[in-house]
C-alpha cells in the first residue's frame, strides 16, 4: 500500500495501560481461535524484543540475496500484582477452594496478549500478540518494612511466535495515523479488548 502524500505522524510513547490475556483455543494450519480476553493486572512496563536473523547468499563474488527469518518475540510484562486466579490462567496452576497449588508438571497454556501504549499527542497504539506462552515463569521479591512501605512489583516473562494459520504474530493499530477511510480499524479500537482482533475479519 502506497503512503505517498499521506501525512505520517510519529509521536513518542509516554504511557502504558490495559494488559489483557486470552487463552488460545485453536492454533492449527487451518484455523486460529482465542477465548474472551481477561484483564490481567495494572500495567507498569512492557518490554518487547522481536528477534530476527539474517543470512547472506553469495554468488559472482558478491551478495546475491539476504534472507531474513523471524525467530520469535520475547515479552516481559511488569505488573502491580498477581492474583491466584491470574496464576491459574497464565501458568495453569491449580486454584481450588482458596488454595493455590503449584507443581513441577504445570505447563503454561498458549495465550494471546494485548495492551495499549499512550503517545505524547494523546492518541494510543493498540496491540495484540497472537500466540505465546509465559513459560519462563514469574520474577518477584518481597522486602521487609524499613520505616516506610516499599511496595514491590511482579514480572512475567514469555516467548511469543507466529501462529500456524498464516504466520502472523502481531496486529496493531496506531490511532495517530488513522485516516478517514480507515473505518474498520477505527471500529476495532473502540472495543479493542473485547476479542483478539483480526484484520481480515473486520474487512470481510
Amino acid at each position: 500500500m502506497s503512503v505517498t502524500g499521506q501525512q505520517i505522524v510519529r509521536s513518542r510513547t509516554c504511557g502504558l495501560k490495559d494488559f489483557y490475556v486470552a487463552l488460545v483455543t485453536q492454533n492449527t494450519a487451518t484455523a486460529y481461535a482465542a477465548g474472551t480476553p481477561m484483564k490481567l493486572a495494572r500495567a507498569i512496563k512492557a518490554k518487547v524484543d522481536e528477534k530476527w536473523t539474517s543470512e547472506k547468499i553469495y554468488s559472482d563474488d558478491g551478495t546475491e540475496e539476504v534472507i531474513n527469518s523471524y525467530e520469535g518475540t520475547d515479552v516481559e510484562l511488569e505488573i502491580n500484582a498477581l492474583a491466584p486466579q491470574d496464576r491459574a490462567v497464565l501458568f495453569d496452576q491449580l486454584y481450588e477452594n482458596g488454595f493455590l497449588v503449584k507443581t513441577s508438571d504445570d505447563k503454561a497454556p498458549e495465550v494471546a496478549v494485548g495492551w495499549r501504549e499512550r503517545k505524547l499527542n494523546g492518541k494510543y497504539e493498540f496491540r495484540w500478540l497472537y500466540a505465546g506462552k509465559f513459560a519462563e515463569g514469574i520474577s518477584e521479591e518481597a522486602n521487609t518494612k524499613e520505616g516506610k512501605l516499599s511496595p514491590t512489583t511482579k514480572s512475567v516473562k514469555g516467548s511469543f511466535y507466529e501462529r500456524s494459520l498464516d504466520n502472523r504474530y502481531e496486529i496493531s493499530v496506531d490511532e495517530s495515523n488513522l485516516l478517514e477511510e480507515h473505518t474498520t480499524a477505527k471500529a476495532a479500537i473502540e472495543d479493542w479488548f473485547a476479542k483478539v482482533q483480526e484484520k481480515d475479519e473486520a474487512t470481510a
